[in-house]
């Protein structure tokens, strides 16, 4: 199954750039924009619904569910939430008005997910970050914050986070590269301006064409 060129696709791991790179696009070209982490309480409540296994993970403890456990644990739980999740967004994106070009964004859209979607290998691109640029954007960000009893736990839980985001990486990097599709390398040394560009070039085709008809 393909959907028509009108969907541009950006994914990549946590803390690589690629929401704020995405609303750049979008604003500058006026696409219509299809946020990943903005339905996820949605898409979670419905997979909730028919899965005993979703459920208890949503009930746990944030320390269940970030302390306890190892970051392997973390990666295959993230891996079950994307395939379970996508068939959503396919369902959401097909809903939306075909009119308009859309970008799609998301660190669950993964290379794997996407692959059999794509008319043309141009339409997609991964962002990764390395270590430093992926702990001072969380940090930044302030993720996991207050979200512990202890400075220690939240500590813990924030290594954990990173580690497993680091493993989303490498898995990215993997699948793009078996299926021959590109991922860009983002870090703390690489201004924005030139990753907006990057991903601008690799999108030009469709860019150009759009902003043209517009």
């Amino acid at each position: 199954m393909e959907f028509n060129n009108s969907i541009l696709w950006i994914g990549g791991s946590p803390d690589s750039g690629k929401s704020t790179i995405a609303r750049y696009i979008v604003q500058k070209y006026n696409l219509s924009y299809y946020d990943y982490d903005g339905n996820e309480d949605r898409h979670h409540e419905e997979i909730s619904a028919h899965s005993v296994g979703v459920e208890e993970i949503l009930s746990s403890t944030m320390e269940d569910n970030w302390v306890y456990i190892t970051p392997d644990e973390l990666l295959h739980r993230a891996n079950a939430s994307f395939r379970g999740r996508f068939p959503m967004v396919v369902r959401d994106l097909s809903a939306m008005n075909a009119d308009n070009p859309i970008l799609a964004e998301g660190f669950g859209l993964t290379p794997q997910l996407v692959a059999p979607f794509l008319g043309n290998s141009n339409q997609a691109i991964w962002l990764v970050s390395d270590g430093h640029f992926k702990m001072t954007s969380a940090k930044k960000r302030r993720k996991l914050s207050g979200e512990f009893k202890t400075s220690d736990m939240e500590n813990a839980a924030l290594e954990n986070l990173h580690k497993r985001d680091m493993l989303i990486d490498a898995q990215i990097r993997e699948e793009a590269n078996q299926l021959g599709l590109e991922v860009i390398e983002v870090k703390s040394s690489v201004p924005f301006e030139v990753a907006v560009k990057l991903v601008e070039k690799h999108f030009d085709e469709y860019l150009t064409c759009w902003r043209r008809h517009s």
